[in-house]
Formats: C-alpha cells, structure tokens, sequence
C-alpha cells in the first residue's frame, strides 16, 4: 500500500508550527484530501496515535472530523496512553527510591527520559513499549539484587553477551517492564556514549530528584544513534518517523541548550556525519525542523526519496525481498556472516561460501 502521503500529512500535523501550516490542514480536511483511514495507520505503524490526537485537538481541528467514530478511537487510544504513562511516572519514583537509601543513581534513557523531563506537551502524548534505564556497571551486580528484592522478576528469552542490557523484568502493580542496561548502546566495540558526568545531569522534575538524565545534545546524539545507526534506519532506507519526531521534539524542547555543532563533531567521530545530514534533512523536509547544520540537499533529497518509497513496499513480495539482499548485502554477505554461518575456516573459502549463499536466495526468492 502506497501511504507516501499519508505520511508527509501526518507529519505536517504533527509539525504544526505556525497558523499557516494549521490552515493548510484545514483546508485539506474541508476539501476531502486527507484519507483518515489510512493516515490513522500511518500513526499505528509509527506509535504516534496519541500524539496525532493531541495535535488535532491542541489546534481545534477535531470538530471538522466527519467520523465521529474515529474521534472516539483516537480519544481512546490517547486516554489509555496518558493513564499508562502516568503509571510509569509512579514506577519510575518507586525505581528511584528503591535504589536511592543504597546511593545508586540510574540514568533514564528514550522514553522515560522524555516523560521526566516533559519534552513532550502533555504526558499522553509519547507511547512507550518499556522502561529503558542505565545503571553504572560498578553498581549493575547490586542494583539487580536490589531490583529482586523489591519485586521485579526476570522475564522473556535470554540475551548474549553481547548485548547491553538484561532480560527484561516486571513487577506487579506497575505498567511495564523495565530493561537494566549496563551499557546505553548495543554496540559493544564502541561506547558511544558514557555514563558520565559529562554526558548525563539530574532530571529536572522534582519527583525524579535522584535521577539521570542525559544532557540535551547527548539526549539527541543517543535518539539519533538509536535509530540511524544501532536501527539501521539509514542503511536500510527507513525513515524511522517515530524516532524522527521524538528528535524534533527534544530540539524544540531544549531550544538553545543543544550544541549543533558539537553533536556534528560527536558523528563525526565516528564517520557519522553523513548519516546525521540526511536524518536533519529529513526532519526539516517532515516536521520544519531548523538547525545550524546544513545537510546536502541532492544526497538528503535521494535518502528522503529512497525511505519514502521503502515504505510502499509490501512484505514478503520479490520486489521487497530484492531490497532486502540490496541494504542487508554487507550484513548478510560479509566474510564475518558466512564464516559463522558455514563455519568457515579462512577468507580462502570466502568466495565459495558466498556464491553457495547466493544460490541458495535466488532459490527461495525467484524459483
């Protein structure tokens, strides 16, 4: 299904900045343009329900909605939202005093992060799967056992090594489960951002006293990072919308605390400054975003263009399953994959290993 405009329409939405924007969506919504059904969609797909709400009623544009049931669901759906996160708010004060008598700090990352520090407008308005929060790894040992004690049980598959948090955990009573990270990334050859005085600060809501949250550029480094780069968004042509508008959110809320240029310098430390480009590029051409930084403007419009047609695609088709092998072929096809997969016991046996690989996907793909 091509939903090519449902998406710049919701973004414009969920963007509107100014009374020129409002009344282009207006008149839109006057003139039958908007095909709610499959924009509705566009927000389940993205977890932006309740934030498409909120903006619709925070701009009085719910009344000219025809589809008064679709009103409803979209009450419904924020309604339920705003109570969860509520519950979440209490959890995150529960998680807090459980470690506070001990002197163990956590570091609340996404989206409790954004609930402490109210980047959002109202408190419905972020859905959230889980609880992300990062505990030093000289307290990590202490803060499960702690975790235990106060109720929390281990639940869900087990995780490698390799990854940098546990298993997911719950306690009765409480909305969600919470993930303890001892590392705030997955990958685990470059600690992109420390847990550190340098990089984090005491939340600013009076409740979350005794707990951290990273400061306003590394807040955005680690929002950009998670999607982009860990997620692969811009490998694979995603346009990652949800984590696109949490970005946009966390500049406007910081407004001139975030250093633009050193969140350039931190991508570029990494090679990532290209990566960065296209994503603000991307963020201006949806939600109006302005920054300091200015993106190439052919390499961002072919990126925009690429991630708009990725998601016409449809599953399990052969044209999906070519774009699939074409973004993936690095991870899929490198010497690294094949030699766990086969077992391979040197880059002699590289090129046979592949061509059989290669056989084997044009055998369940094309025949």
């Amino acid at each position: 299904m091509d939903r090519r405009r449902e998406i710049v329409q919701l973004s414009r939405i969920l963007a509107l900045f100014g009374k020129g924007e409002r009344e282009k969506v207006a008149d839109e919504m006057a003139e039958g343009r908007i095909e709610w059904v499959k924009l509705v969609e566009v927000a389940n797909l993205n977890f932006l329900t309740p934030a498409l709400y909120y903006a619709l009623k925070a701009h009085d544009l719910l009344d000219p909605l025809t589809d008064r049931q679709l009103v409803g669901f979209l009450q419904e759906v924020y309604e339920r939202n705003r109570e969860r996160n509520e519950g979440i708010l209490r959890q995150l004060r529960d998680l807090q005093e459980t470690f506070r008598p001990h002197g163990i700090p956590i570091l609340l990352l996404k989206g409790a992060a954004d609930l402490a520090e109210e980047i959002y407008p109202a408190v419905g308005m972020r859905m959230m799967n889980d609880i992300d929060i990062m505990i030093s790894p000289d307290r990590f040992a202490e803060a499960l056992d702690l975790l235990k004690r106060s109720g929390y049980v281990t639940f869900g598959r087990e995780l490698g090594r390799w990854h940098h948090h546990t298993p997911r955990m719950h306690k009765e009573g409480f909305p969600a489960a919470i993930e303890p990270h001892f590392r705030i990334l997955l990958d685990p050859a470059i600690e992109y951002i420390p847990y550190s005085p340098e990089t984090s600060r005491r939340s600013s809501r009076g409740d979350l006293d005794f707990s951290d949250v990273l400061k306003p550029t590394w807040h955005l480094y680690h929002t950009f990072l998670h999607s982009a780069v860990i997620d692969q968004n811009h490998r694979k042509w995603r346009l990652g919308l949800r984590y696109l508008y949490d970005f946009v959110r966390l500049a406007e809320a910081y407004g001139e605390e975030v250093d633009w240029h050193r969140l350039y310098a931190l991508c570029r430390r990494y090679g990532h400054e290209r990566i960065l480009e296209d994503f603000l590029y991307v963020a201006h051409r949806l939600f109006r975003l302005e920054t300091p930084i200015r993106p190439a403007a052919v390499r961002g419009w072919i990126f925009y263009r690429k991630a708009l047609w990725e998601s016409t695609l449809e599953p399990d088709t052969t044209l999906y399953n070519f774009y699939r092998a074409y973004t993936e072929f690095k991870e899929v096809y490198s010497y690294e994959a094949l030699r766990s997969f086969y077992g391979l016991n040197s880059k002699r046996e590289y090129p046979f290993a592949l061509l059989r690989y290669a056989l084997y996907h044009a055998r369940k793909y094309l025949l």
